[in-house]
């Protein structure tokens, strides 16, 4: 039963303890009220996470896009080469680009600080894992061309199941079969929506700033519309990374919701609660 969304209750302190790979067990409170939520609540929650938390989600963004935005920006720079391979590169590199993201979102939610040092060891730990899905398996259905519905519709949590449940190899491959079951074809119009909300979003940051430039620049306001061809620039990609920066919180946050609603986390939880109330009411 879907409960009522309160914005100013959402985040909580977090204090969370992991009893097994792949079962997280808390000990009070989490960051985020244990509950479901629509895919708007979730979005909107998104907004909220990155409010409290700006800094820290904006450096771990930025360490894992830097290196594909200054790759992609090489490439397009190039007058020989067509814009239209960008949306390719996208597509393949996002999953990568917020893997640090998503490891320290992980980490907020179990009240853990960031640090470099384990951040880049469970990426390396995780790399072959990452390889066989995002490299061989992405890279497969991609090519198939009719198939690419199923790596958002079957395989969209794969870096929360290989990074933050740490379940390696072919057995991450059924983890994300298992969690995204009977959602396929929701998980699906919920990627298509991120798409759509992203390039508008990226659409008006790039006419925003260059206006914004502009009037700067020039002491006038003009209104340019860019060409297909400038998309290349700078300041487009960089909308374009930020929206797939929020959408990766988006997407751990979506990762959560689908854990209470098809294991019962949130039950599982409250019953702990009772459980240790019980037995500090004996002692």
């Amino acid at each position: 039963m879907q409960l009522l969304y309160d914005r100013h209750a959402a985040l909580q302190p977090s204090r969370l303890l992991l009893d097994d790979p792949g079962v997280f067990m808390a000990n009070d409170r989490t960051l985020v009220q244990i509950r479901e939520r629509s895919y708007l609540d979730l979005l909107d929650l998104a907004l909220l996470v990155v409010r409290q938390r700006p800094r820290t989600l904006g450096l771990a963004a930025a360490a894992g896009i830097a290196p594909f935005a200054a790759l992609n920006y090489g490439i397009l720079s190039s007058p020989e080469t067509s814009p239209a391979i960008w949306p390719a590169l996208l597509f393949l590199e996002a999953p990568w680009a917020t893997v640090p993201l998503t490891l320290v979102l992980g980490g907020l939610m179990f009240d853990r600080p960031p640090r470099a040092g384990p951040i880049l060891w469970r990426m390396t730990r995780a790399l072959p894992s990452l390889i066989l899905v995002h490299v061989l398996l992405r890279g497969a259905l991609t090519m198939t061309l009719l198939l690419i519905p199923l790596i958002p519709g079957q395989f969209w949590f794969a870096n929360e199941v290989i990074l933050l449940e740490k379940v390696p190899g072919l057995r991450a491959l059924r983890r994300c079969l298992q969690l995204s079951g009977g959602r396929t074809g929701e998980f699906f119009m919920q990627w298509v929506g991120q798409l759509s909300f992203g390039l508008v979003f990226a659409l008006c940051f790039w006419v925003g700033t260059g206006a914004g430039i502009s009037a700067l620049i020039k002491s006038e306001l003009t209104w340019y519309r860019p060409f297909l061809t400038d998309f290349s620039g700078l300041r487009f990609q960089l909308g374009v990374w930020i929206a797939i920066a929020f959408f990766g919180v988006a997407r751990f946050l979506i990762y959560i919701d689908q854990r209470i609603r098809s294991e019962g986390w949130e039950l599982r939880l409250r019953l702990q609660a009772v459980g240790r109330d019980i037995e500090e009411g004996r002692s």
